[in-house]
């Protein structure tokens, strides 16, 4: 369902165009679009598809991405290596959360949740014997550096973290704080 035809103006302006860029991006006439930010026509579908499809792409090209935001280097913990290595590291990058990586590739991840839940479901539990994959969760969610920013959010709503990775290797990493941290500047 497209936005109310009200939303043009305030998203052409929001863009920072006049009604003849927007027609000749979207390619209508500018009288078409001073009748419809007037109220005086109902276009049809697919001219009104056509102006919201490049007010939403001219929006998403001025929004941050991935690589803007992200922190790197990635810090990581390697499948085998000790669960007191991981708190270890968790606590010298003042981090919540890494990935654990085997042979390069990403297979889970841990967090100070994970290993506490590890430690409280194991009577005696060493961690210098036990490894980082028996605490491990599931892997975090990768993404492109090309990523918008509004598509993140989206993602950290249900994981911790998200890895961007570039042809195949991690090349950073974006948690919640890191979005708020964008609003402050």
């Amino acid at each position: 369902m497209l936005p109310d035809l009200n939303e043009i103006k305030a998203r052409r302006i929001s863009a920072g165009l006049t009604q003849s860029q927007l027609a000749e991006l979207s390619s209508v006439s500018q009288s078409l679009i001073a009748k419809i930010e007037s109220g005086n026509i109902e276009p049809s579908y697919g001219r009104t598809k056509r102006l919201f499809d490049r007010l939403t792409r001219l929006k998403l090209g001025k929004e941050k991405q991935a690589k803007e935001v992200m922190t790197k280097p990635v810090r990581f913990v390697k499948a085998d290596e000790s669960l007191k290595k991981a708190i270890k590291a968790l606590e010298r990058y003042g981090l919540s959360q890494l990935p654990v990586l085997d042979k390069g590739k990403q297979v889970g991840s841990i967090s100070e949740k994970s290993i506490l839940a590890k430690i409280n479901s194991t009577v005696g539990i060493d961690v210098e014997k036990t490894s980082a994959e028996e605490a491990m969760e599931e892997a975090l969610p990768t993404i492109q550096a090309n990523t918008p920013i509004s598509v993140i959010s989206q993602l950290l709503n249900f994981n911790a973290a998200i890895l961007v990775v570039e042809k195949g290797k991690s090349v950073g990493i974006i948690t919640k704080s890191n979005l708020l941290e964008q609003m402050l500047k």
